[in-house]
């Protein structure tokens, strides 16, 4: 990287309304270059075109919502830059020229022989799932590098651009690199052939970090959520990833990348991950990686490279399940693992900041699931989803469901565990009501003309027992729902813990109460504990 000098285009008048502005930039023995601009505020009518030897073209408009931007690679020595105006005047300024030598990463062209381009027979059952994986152009400080990255879903599934690398790809970028980092998707050769030409690609430029482990490998599990910007929604064919959560292990799998900053390659493995520390190959149930080890298949024996960095694991459901982090796997040495870092971990584990773990971002219904499925960008795709604002009740309360469901949907089916009704076959299904306590699941299933879709969220409903009044002169009532007495435990605490009394199968009135007296106790603060049918809640009641 370098920092550019003055802007020294020459201006041409091309009719009496609009100026040309044009510069070339030549950097002698340079393999690729590109530029980041500044201060964008190109008026109506204004255009930038940029264009590289090879003669590929970005251009920019007033559209442009973005002040600042980084721009892909343009292969060769030669960057041309063409801008129309209706006055003499420069409406951006060019910052910063990234220079890639014969000796730094490349791009196109670059990966080692043994990679198997994903439109190879292994990549037949993951061409939806490519459409979320990334090239990344990284910017930290001077320094440029290639990393990979995938496109997640969260359990909204409103396909929000979140995108999970490893922290360890620009782990010192600041606030203004993440703004020039560029994002490549659908960068991918059309078949299994390596193509002579470098193949299209579509362009995200900019991002916004939102969380990351901290950067210390061995004792964190690396990994990097960002924000890209809205220009995503230009990507024509897109996929967040569903991931899983559960730590549990995978026998076969791939691994999507883009090694060196070439085009889209799949490695796969069929042998179990092996739960281990960072680059230890001792098993650890608790730790904080996969190992991995790949497989040759049909097409050869694929393994990672610089650029992998970031690049999703999938699991045979082909969820995500970690990001890599590094490892010895090469074509020279394909046998040798690589470690990912894992999603489990990545999930809450690293803090419980917002900023250090991914069930902030990616839970926004607080649903405590373990695994989600990835979503398309076709919005008649199916999927069934809800929320509510109040999963925590108390015994008696009703709840609102609020659908969220997405496609041609025919049919709804709910199911309520616990509730009353119990079902309902209504889209929106009114008010449920839960009159014992415990944790239930809700199930919804939702069906178009020829496909179907369920979510269950499981203990997502909380139902706590209910003691009233809290301030009292002598009796409370404790709400019991249909439980027997030979299920529900009373304790009567003190407010410096000492228990006072405790009940056992105590009597129950009208099938659903049980009514206390508490005008033996003197005037003071009490804790109410209750058991029923083993599910614990305590209560503060103040005895006046």
């Amino acid at each position: 990287m370098k920092k550019y000098f003055p802007q020294t285009g020459q201006w041409t008048m091309i009719d009496w309304d609009n100026y040309l502005w044009r510069l070339t930039i030549k950097i002698d023995d340079a393999d690729a270059l590109n530029i980041y601009l500044s201060d964008l505020k190109l008026k109506d009518e204004d255009y930038l075109y940029i264009y590289g030897e090879a003669g590929r073209a970005l251009s920019i408009t007033s559209e442009c919502k973005v002040s600042s931007l980084g721009t892909s690679v343009f292969k060769g020595s030669i960057i041309n830059i063409i801008y129309k105006s209706k006055n003499q005047q420069l409406h951006f300024n060019i910052s910063e020229l990234g220079i890639i030598g014969s000796n730094g990463n490349r791009d196109f062209g670059d990966a080692a022989y043994c990679q198997i381009p994903i439109n190879c027979p292994e990549g037949d059952d993951y061409q939806d799932i490519k459409n979320g994986i990334a090239r990344i152009l990284v910017k930290q400080g001077s320094s440029l590098f290639w990393c990979t990255g995938s496109l997640v879903n969260n359990t909204a599934n409103d396909r929000k651009p979140y995108l999970l690398t490893a922290n360890h790809c620009g782990k010192t970028s600041t606030e203004e690199d993440y703004s020039h980092w560029v994002f490549d998707f659908n960068f991918e050769s059309p078949d299994c052939d390596i193509p002579l030409f470098e193949p299209d690609k579509n362009t995200v430029y900019g991002s916004k970090l939102l969380s990351n482990a901290p950067d210390e490998v061995g004792l964190y599990s690396d990994f990097k959520l960002l924000l890209l910007d809205d220009q995503v929604s230009s990507v024509t064919e897109k996929y967040f990833l569903g991931w899983d959560r559960s730590n549990n292990s995978s026998d076969k799998g791939v691994t999507l990348h883009h090694p060196q900053g070439d085009i889209k390659m799949i490695s796969s493995y069929s042998q179990a991950l092996i739960s281990t520390e960072y680059y230890n190959k001792n098993e650890n149930t608790e730790g904080k990686y996969w190992m991995v080890n790949w497989s040759e298949t049909d097409s050869g024996h694929g393994a990672t490279e610089g650029g992998s960095s970031g690049s999703p694991l999938l699991n045979e459901e082909g969820l995500l399940i970690g990001t890599l982090t590094g490892g010895d796997a090469s074509c020279q040495f394909p046998d040798d693992p690589d470690w990912y870092g894992k999603f489990s971990y990545h999930w809450e584990s690293n803090g419980s900041d917002s900023t250090k773990n991914l069930k902030y971002w990616l839970d926004p219904l607080d649903s405590n699931i373990e695994a989600l499925n990835g979503v398309s960008n076709n919005p008649s795709e199916l999927i069934a989803a809800f929320k509510t604002e109040t999963p925590n009740i108390t015994m008696g309360s009703g709840i609102e469901f609020i659908n969220l469901s997405q496609g041609d949907i025919i049919e709804y089916n709910w199911y309520f565990e616990g509730g009353e009704p119990s079902s309902s076959n209504q889209k929106d299904p009114g008010i449920i009501r839960y009159y014992n306590s415990g944790e239930f699941d809700v199930r919804l299933i939702v069906k178009s003309a020829t496909s179907t879709d369920e979510t269950t969220l499981y203990n997502y409903i909380n139902v706590a027992s209910s003691v009233f009044p809290s301030v009292t002169q002598r009796y409370i009532t404790i709400r019991t729902g249909s439980s027997p007495s030979e299920d529900i435990q009373i304790s009567i605490i003190s407010s410096n813990g000492k228990i006072i009394r405790e009940y056992a199968n105590p009597e129950i009135i009208n099938e659903s109460y049980i009514k206390l007296d508490l005008g033996s106790y003197r005037a003071g603060v009490y804790i109410i504990k209750l058991s029923i049918a083993g599910n614990t809640n305590s209560h503060k009641v103040i005895l006046l």
